[in-house]
């Protein structure tokens, strides 16, 4: 429920508006024409796509080729280990980036520094400025001075709320207390008594 860390980085969000339209699609895909737009002169026609559309296959990968493009243009580099990690070292204060679908997490020790990575990023995409991180993923983010605590206390009840356990009684463990599992065949045997 909380993580201690050797610097209480500061964590900010930013949600890129209409992604997968500021992708560049690099291979051609066509499709039937929508049913709002007929051209009476063709009506067999079909449309060459320049960019991905929503439900496209390609839609991630072109977007995200495009913002790895601006990000290591403006000096970042790529983590050998996620592609989704970004680390921008040219100041003496890393700031990181982790780029999730539209999403990107933005985290550093002084404020000045997001606050130019951030208006670097809103100079080529529109962007929408979610300031300081509360909530990603199902995950709340609360940061102290001291720690950063997660939880998805939030999630699990509109899960129990979902499936209508709500009033069920909680569990140490889902598992009959005396199970016991063999490791040599993969099977378990269970004896109630």
């Amino acid at each position: 429920d909380c993580a201690y860390v050797a610097k209480v980085w500061h964590l900010h969000q930013m949600d890129v508006k209409n992604t997968f339209l500021q992708g560049k699609l690099e291979e051609e895909v066509y499709m039937v024409q929508p049913p709002d737009f007929n051209l009476s002169t063709h009506p067999k026609a079909i449309c060459r796509l320049k960019k991905p559309l929503y439900g496209l296959r390609q839609k991630t990968t072109a977007w995200h080729s495009k913002e790895t493009q601006y990000l290591l243009r403006i000096s970042f580099h790529m983590s050998k280990s996620d592609n989704s990690l970004y680390i921008w070292s040219d100041s003496q204060n890393p700031i990181v980036i982790i780029l999730y679908v539209d999403d990107l997490l933005i985290g550093g020790e002084y404020l000045v520094d997001i606050n130019k990575v951030k208006s670097l990023l809103s100079k080529k995409f529109e962007m929408t400025d979610m300031k300081e991180l509360h909530y990603f993923l199902g995950i709340k983010v609360i940061r102290t001075p001291s720690d950063i605590r997660i939880s998805q206390w939030h999630y699990i009840l509109n899960l129990l709320y979902k499936f209508g356990m709500v009033e069920r009684k909680s569990v140490a463990t889902p598992l009959y207390w005396n199970l016991k599992l063999d490791a040599d065949s993969g099977t378990t045997t269970c004896e109630l008594t």
